[in-house]
């Protein structure tokens, strides 16, 4: 373990878990990321994850054990129950190469256990979302969309579209029963959303999420920007029922969020979850600098402000913890700027953007937001 001045770098298309009063930092695409398949420069810098105590801020750095970590590093899917953080899929950098194993870390013993190997029966991907569900006792992890490599077996149920890219963007969805470790692929019912991917979902309750924007494809193979609210419920161990919050047109009256993917939602009341939404890239590949609540019981957004240099990024990750009964903590970690295009020859461009980085981040000298019930802020650093 490694504490002091702590250098966090570039990152996105990451996750930061929450467990008990910690935030975890695994993975995600760095400057010095090998973008490779496999590699032992990749393993080792995939054998770290990072960690922040809330109470202190302090952020230290430790090494991992057990099976070896996933590959799947860039924009994999994560979700946590108890002590344990699950991460399925993602992308690891080597052209068009996805994975669709289930891996587990301990954030006790910081060991690695890989709960479901590699399978024909579930699309392999990224750039999607993933949470533990609860039904009759049983737990499972739900996996939603995303877009990868072309899929050995599709699934009669969900759409699967080509994009420009080559990539596949889809619906597809999947259950891991977490006590027999079997893939479920779930009857769906209600209104279920479209092929998309980078968008944000979120556990409400034990059996339900709420998921808003993200991309889905145009005819023309490029994806744009929505910006839906869908609520998933998993009604039995085979059945997810969907249903649309919002329709095509709002009222002008109505506060509703603009278009977006690449955004980050986490929820910050867990008696009553209301949700804080933070940033994005908008559908005119602008970022979205702006940040929003939204009451999950009545569905209704409400707009907050935020400094720019909070709101103003993209592929960045979200976290929150209570701390008193009326006050939250937030820590926003990594992301992007707006993305641009650069001519790589033979008339073809391809997007880039820059990563946001801060300044080091010492033991006494933490970033953070905390936001009170009545959703004033204050920046403060952490004793």
């Amino acid at each position: 373990m490694s504490k002091g001045i702590y250098q966090l770098g570039g990152i996105a298309f990451h996750s930061t878990p929450v467990v008990g009063e910690s935030v975890f930092l695994w993975g995600g695409h760095r400057p010095d990321l090998p973008l490779v398949h496999d590699s032992p420069q990749k393993r080792k810098l995939l054998s770290t994850i990072d960690r922040l105590e809330f109470r202190t801020g302090h952020w230290s750095s430790h090494v991992t054990r057990g099976t070896s970590p996933p590959l799947g590093v860039i924009g994999y899917f994560c979700a946590t129950r108890n002590n344990e953080i699950f991460f399925f899929g993602g992308d690891c950098g080597d052209e068009m190469c996805f994975h669709n194993d289930v891996n587990s870390f301990n954030s006790l013993t910081y060991e690695w256990s890989n709960i479901k190997p590699t399978s024909d029966a579930v699309m392999k991907r990224g750039f999607g979302g993933m949470v533990c569900m609860e039904s009759i006792g049983t737990e499972y992890l739900f996996m939603i969309g995303g877009n990868g490599s072309t899929p050995t077996t599709y699934q009669s149920q969900y759409q699967y579209i080509q994009m420009v890219t080559g990539r596949i963007c889809t619906n597809e969805q999947n259950l891991l029963n977490l006590s027999t470790r079997q893939w479920i692929i779930p009857t769906i019912s209600g209104q279920c959303c479209p092929p998309i991917s980078n968008f944000a979902i979120q556990q409400i309750t034990n059996n339900k999420a709420v998921m808003f924007g993200g991309g889905v494809p145009r005819d023309d193979g490029y994806d744009i920007s929505v910006n839906t609210v869908y609520t998933c419920q998993l009604e039995s161990d085979t059945t997810i029922h969907w249903e649309s919050i919002k329709g095509p047109v709002v009222p002008a009256s109505v506060q509703w969020p603009v278009e977006r993917r690449a955004h980050a939602i986490t929820s910050i009341i867990s008696d009553s979850p209301t949700l804080v939404m933070i940033g994005g890239e908008g559908k005119d590949n602008q970022l979205v600098n702006d940040s929003w609540l939204l009451n999950t019981s009545q569905y209704q957004w409400s707009k907050i402000v935020l400094p720019e240099s909070v709101t103003g990024r993209q592929l960045h990750s979200l976290s929150s913890i209570m701390v008193s009964p009326d006050c939250v903590w937030l820590v926003v970690v990594g992301g992007r700027g707006t993305r641009e295009w650069k001519n790589v020859g033979r008339g073809y461009e391809e997007p880039f953007s820059d990563y946001i980085t801060d300044p080091n981040i010492t033991n006494r000298d933490l970033l953070e937001i905390q936001v009170k019930f009545k959703f004033e802020y204050i920046i403060a650093g952490i004793p």
